[in-house]
């Protein structure tokens, strides 16, 4: 957004400490004002896409015409519905206000900026301390003749084309979170403190930066075993644990024991490209609690699908014993009356299919 000293037309009243500038909507440069307004003063865009959809749906809900349904229960709608994601956007909005200006014709009509609208309007409602981060936003106004061209430019540039922005990976999300955490740790010496810090600031909790400490830990024990087997470069095994963090972390999630000789295993088996989704990571989670399986996997000439076959056939017969037990079960909790019912032909067919099956 390039500043500028005036434009050739002058901001409405409705708009606060207005600025003159210049913003570029897909290839066109628009001369705005940046200002604030009360959202009170704002309604909903109706002619919206996505809020023509939720219009369409309260219609038949309230039987009412459009021109009846006040913003107020298009709201409540939205919430109720659990629609757009407002009520984790609200939350957001509540701790640090609108980021992301408003864009409002000269007239005020709104032309960018629905979700975050009914999302103030819903911490107006239900908020008892109404503060400027949710009662008053920031916005642009366009100059008061622009054409349909410009607009439909803007909605294209807002709601259409690629932003190019990308989440953090789960490797970089876990490396700040441990940062901020150590570092606040470092100043305050409380570790509950240093807890409040990271889950108020990223919304990370306790269980979960344990966990990405844990996984960190993994990733660093993987690039030491590759370095001394010397089956890859460092550099290579360290790209693989950053961008492989997710099998790290299942493994950590699913596995009974993680000690040394079943990581020992589980970097061999990723190195040999025989662990190569997430799925398979949780099948060899499996796999090793099963002690023929593991001692296979042990082998120098181990292959993980062969080990994998050895536990589903020994998972058959353990499901098939579960079965029964539950099926005994059942019968043991029938009342006396119904278990007297049961004619002597029909336990002793009963009897051999358990000893059928337990064969």
């Amino acid at each position: 957004m390039a500043k500028i000293k005036k434009h050739s037309w002058d901001p409405p009243e409705w708009l606060k400490n207005p600025i003159p500038s210049k913003s570029w909507f897909h290839d066109v440069e628009v001369e705005i004002y940046e200002g604030t307004t009360e959202i009170k003063d704002i309604n909903l865009w109706r002619e919206n896409y996505r809020t023509m959809l939720d219009l369409d749906h309260i219609q038949q809900l309230l039987k009412k015409d459009l021109s009846k349904i006040t913003d107020d229960e298009i709201i409540e709608h939205v919430l109720r519905q659990n629609l757009h994601k407002v009520s984790n956007l609200a939350k957001s909005i509540k701790l640090n206000g609108v980021r992301v200006p408003l864009i409002l014709s000269y007239n005020k009509k709104l032309i960018d900026g629905n979700r975050r609208l009914l999302a103030c309007r819903h911490l107006m409602k239900k908020e008892k301390d109404h503060t400027k981060k949710f009662t008053v936003s920031i916005v642009k106004c366009l100059e008061p003749r622009i054409s349909k061209e410009k607009q439909l430019k803007i909605i294209a540039e807002m709601n259409f084309l690629p932003q190019h922005k990308e989440d953090w990976p789960q490797y970089v999300r876990a490396q700040f979170a441990l940062q901020e955490y150590d570092n606040f740790l470092k100043k305050t010496k409380s570790v509950k403190d240093a807890y409040k810090h990271v889950s108020y600031f990223l919304g990370i909790q306790p269980a979960e930066l344990k966990r990405f400490r844990e996984v960190l830990k993994m990733i660093k024990k993987y690039v030491k075993y590759v370095k001394v087997n010397k089956q890859k470069t460092i550099q290579d095994a360290e790209i693989f644990g950053r961008s492989k963090f997710l099998f790290f972390e299942e493994l950590y999630n699913k596995a009974e024991i993680i000690d040394k000789p079943t990581l020992e295993l589980f970097f061999r088996y990723l190195v040999s490209q025989e662990i190569t989704s997430v799925m398979k990571v949780r099948e060899f989670a499996k796999i090793i609690r099963y002690v023929p399986a593991r001692k296979h996997l042990q082998k120098k000439s181990g292959s993980f699908e062969l080990a994998k076959s050895m536990y589903n056939e020994s998972a058959s017969p353990r499901k098939t014993l579960a079965r029964i037990k539950r099926f005994c079960e059942w019968l043991e909790s029938l009342p006396q009356g119904e278990k007297k019912s049961i004619s002597v032909d029909y336990k002793k067919r009963l009897s051999k299919a358990v000893q059928k099956l337990l064969k």
